[in-house]
């Protein structure tokens, strides 16, 4: 179940209960899409980097502390994306954009960071919708925005549309660029996504 205003989110995780461990985004989405093509739902993965990692709080200790009493597991919701009718998955963010300092840019997120930016502060991994941050600003306020980015002080911004939602779907022009959990895809004119709820287990 998503988790609930004021419920506890997860429990305690049972050493040596965890199927693979990844450190970063890009293995965390590698780990995740070649379970998913087998197993589906029900995937336990460990994680001891990354934005969803720092979404849970980056907690110090690495693969030993996954390996002890002291690890938690969570249920976490996924991306589901299609690119022109290209399956891939991620749990992070996904970002679309013709350039970073020219013409729109989309973000939609499932963890507030993007590296060292906190692009959406109020979104959780698990509440069951996605975060839309969504504007095409003059270039002298992406300037601004990004050092803002640093604290998440970029919102409220009348220029910048914010709202949650559980699918999108866009048609572009022109190929735009894509950019799933960090890692670069094909450029697609036909963009659109949906929450998974509950489709793992994340231990950390």
């Amino acid at each position: 179940m998503t988790i609930e205003r004021g419920q506890d989110w997860g429990g305690p995780a049972p050493p040596g209960s965890v199927d693979v461990v990844a450190s970063s985004n890009a293995e965390l989405r590698t780990s995740l899409e070649s379970r998913w093509k087998i197993s589906g739902v029900g995937t336990r993965i460990g994680v001891t980097g990354g934005d969803l990692w720092k979404a849970l709080g980056a907690p110090p200790g690495g693969l030993e502390r996954i390996n002890s009493g002291q690890a938690r597991e969570v249920s976490v919701d996924l991306m589901e994306c299609r690119l022109d009718g290209r399956l891939c998955l991620g749990l992070a963010h996904i970002f679309a954009f013709k350039n970073w300092w020219r013409g729109p840019v989309i973000a939609v997120m499932n963890s507030e960071w993007r590296g060292p930016w906190r692009v959406a502060p109020k979104a959780h991994p698990n509440d069951g919708r996605l975060d839309l941050v969504e504007g095409d600003l003059p270039i002298r306020q992406r300037f601004l925005i990004r050092r803002r980015l640093l604290t998440g002080d970029h919102l409220p911004n009348s220029a910048l549309t914010v709202r949650r939602i559980r699918e999108l779907n866009r048609e572009f022009d022109r190929p735009v660029r894509v950019a799933v959990d960090g890692v670069a895809e094909d450029r697609c004119q036909q963009f659109s996504l949906r929450v998974v709820p509950d489709a793992l287990s994340i231990i950390y």
